[in-house]
C-alpha cells in the first residue's frame, strides 16, 4: 500500500497545571487542571507484518483506551482544600 508504518512509539503528552491560596495563614486551597494526551495521539499498534496481504503495514488496535494512559485525550479538574 501507498501508506503503511511499522508502528511508532507511544506518544502520550500529559500537563498539570495548579494554582495554591492562602487564607489566614491555616486554610490552604489548591485549583487543578489535568489534561491526558494533549495532542490526542492515536497510539495504533498490532501492525500486520504478512507481506502477502492487502492490509500489510496496517494498524490493526490501539495501544490503549484507558483513561489517563493513552486513550483519547481528556480533561479532569480539581479541587483540594488543607487546614
Amino acid at each position: 500500500p501507498s501508506d503503511y508504518s511499522f508502528g511508532d512509539d507511544f506518544h502520550s503528552l500529559d500537563l498539570r497545571l495548579s494554582r495554591s491560596f492562602v487564607f489566614q495563614e491555616r486554610w490552604r486551597l489548591s485549583l487543578i487542571g489535568e489534561v491526558f494526551n494533549l495532542y490526542n495521539k492515536a497510539n495504533l499498534t498490532g501492525y500486520n507484518g504478512d507481506l502477502t496481504s492487502v492490509a500489510f503495514g496496517q494498524p490493526t488496535s490501539r495501544a490503549t483506551q484507558v483513561f489517563g494512559s493513552g486513550g483519547p485525550r481528556a480533561f479532569q479538574l480539581a479541587m483540594r482544600v488543607a487546614f
